[in-house]
């Protein structure tokens, strides 16, 4: 849930600077913690922060003197804003046509992550439940787009159930998942920063000195970091607004990747999307934001993001769903045939019986011509189609 919201965004009013400044990051219950005072930057006009000058473009991007000396990665990525209707009507389609098996994500003990994992939560003094949770949100269709969130739960320390119920971001992700035929287990949810809650915040805030804050939250992100690394999504779809230089409670650290995985309103609004380079891997980053934000304080923009989510996870559900039914349909088939088959059997055995009886009794045997020529085109019809096989003794299941 973003902490803040640049006060520059275009359309939003003071109400919503003050929500979005004072709003918890977690599911603690709602209510404004009280902003706190941000220092006056003196490159404001070069970074378009500035809310008393000249207005701000609608792309957001106004002039950097410094561009020059970025690598070229940076201006590439700067260079490569698409929109979400180009997503949909291109890169989706595309990326689905070339799926054929969907394959899961799950961490193990022997992954380097999972190690990573564990000596944070050692060294941090983190729950076993609340790893556990981070390891199961992290699990999921790799192929599939991962979500980006922060804090998504303040109750991590819970079963994943309980954690799930009491938390008003997971039950918003899981109806809205169930709408497009996906589960809360089949879509990757990434933490910005795992395994960190008000709480901890507070504890080493004020038991510690300032310099362990910011390393818990650099090594915190690390582990997301690594986690993209290796689940190399295709598609992330952004709904944290919080990692940006100016947010005092996690911008402190000053991430490059980070910063570019931040989303804000106004780009949600405008349906931005772009290019963001990880290690050599390129992501399609859109822009969204955190169900929380909308469900606590701007009910309008909660059908946006649904619809959002439905552009961007839909066409998944329904690949997904479709996928699913023909494999429960083809389950349903083979149990009916192979009842058929058993029946079958069964009538045969039961039929040379009754003409050994018959021959026994010195009675005629009626001549079934035309059954007999049915008989063998249903089998060479199921040999056909790889369902059995026959034999010379008889019928040989095969597939069945």
């Amino acid at each position: 849930m973003s902490q803040s919201v640049p006060i520059h965004d275009a359309g939003i009013d003071a109400t919503l600077q003050g929500s979005l400044a004072g709003l918890s990051l977690t599911d603690h219950e709602t209510g404004n913690t009280g902003k706190k005072f941000t220092p006056l930057n003196p490159f404001e006009d070069l970074t378009g922060t500035s809310k008393w000058n000249n207005p701000v473009r609608k792309d957001g991007c106004g002039i950097n003197p410094f561009e020059l000396f970025l690598p070229q990665s940076v201006a590439s990525e700067r260079d490569s804003v698409q929109s979400v209707a180009n997503l949909v009507r291109d890169v989706i389609p595309e990326h689905l046509s070339g799926l054929r098996e969907p394959r899961r994500f799950t961490l193990h003990e022997t992954d380097e992550l999972y190690i990573q994992g564990q000596s944070f939560k050692r060294k941090w003094e983190i729950s076993e439940a609340s790893f556990l949770n981070w390891k199961r949100l992290l699990s999921g269709l790799i192929d599939f787009p991962v979500l980006l969130l922060l804090n998504p739960s303040n109750w991590d320390y819970l079963p994943f159930e309980e954690m799930v119920d009491n938390s008003t971001t997971l039950c918003w992700l899981e109806g809205t998942f169930a709408g497009e035929g996906l589960g809360l287990d089949d879509v990757i949810i990434c933490d910005s920063f795992p395994m960190i809650t008000d709480d901890l915040l507070m504890h080493v805030n004020e038991h510690m000195e300032p310099a362990k804050l910011e390393e818990l939250r650099r090594e915190s992100f690390a582990l997301t970091k690594a986690s993209l690394a290796l689940i190399k999504p295709r598609i992330l779809l952004s709904c944290q607004c919080c990692t940006k230089p100016e947010n005092e409670k996690w911008g402190a650290f000053k991430d490059t990747l980070a910063q570019r995985l931040c989303s804000s309103v106004v780009s949600f609004r405008e349906g931005r999307v772009q290019v963001v380079d990880i290690d050599g891997h390129r992501m399609q980053v859109v822009r969204g934001v955190h169900p929380q934000y909308v469900v606590q304080y701007d009910f309008a923009l909660e059908e946006r993001l649904a619809g959002l989510f439905a552009r961007v996870f839909g066409p998944f559900g329904t690949w997904y769903s479709r996928r699913v039914a023909t494999q429960q349909a083809l389950r349903d088939a083979i149990t009916v045939t192979q009842g058929l088959v058993a029946s079958l059997r069964l009538q045969i055995r039961l039929h040379a019986n009754l003409r050994q009886q018959a021959a026994e009794d010195g009675l005629e045997e009626p001549v079934a011509a035309e059954l007999g020529v049915e008989l063998k085109a249903l089998l060479e019809e199921c040999k056909g189609n790889h369902l059995i096989d026959v034999s010379f003794g008889g019928i040989k299941e095969s597939v069945l």
